[in-house]
């Protein structure tokens, strides 16, 4: 390597500080909804059976955690694959983290649709 930054490498460097500003509106609207919009003097304590009302009322709550989801979970294999990075593995081991992220990348990421999808169809 020459030292200069590729076309990809600057891709993942805006799409880990988009994926940062997301986190931070994804968290700041759970916080809210969950925190501040919740009587707890009415309802009382949020307990399970509140969490899938809240997702069963709308799709549209469905769609913003997985989109939380998936943006954490890019946001934190990016930021490890930085990390590993960091400490220039041989071309073999990069190989071998570079799979060994997108497995966990996409096992998580199928985990986390296949648990939203349930709440839908009732089998949580």
């Amino acid at each position: 390597m020459n030292g200069s930054i590729s076309s990809r490498s600057a891709v993942f460097w805006l799409l880990q500080r988009i994926t940062g500003l997301l986190l931070a509106v994804f968290l700041f609207t759970h916080v809210k909804v969950l925190h501040f919009d919740y009587n707890f003097a009415e309802r009382g304590l949020i307990d399970f059976s509140f969490v899938i009302e809240r997702l069963h009322s709308s799709v549209g709550w469905g769609i913003f955690y997985f989109c939380f989801i998936l943006s954490a979970l890019f946001h934190g294999l990016n930021g490890a694959w930085a990390v590993i990075m960091d400490f220039r593995p041989s071309p073999a081991g990069r190989k071998a983290w570079l799979v060994a992220l997108w497995i966990i990348g996409i096992g998580v990421a199928v985990w986390a649709l296949n648990t939203l999808n349930s709440f839908y169809r009732g089998g949580v």
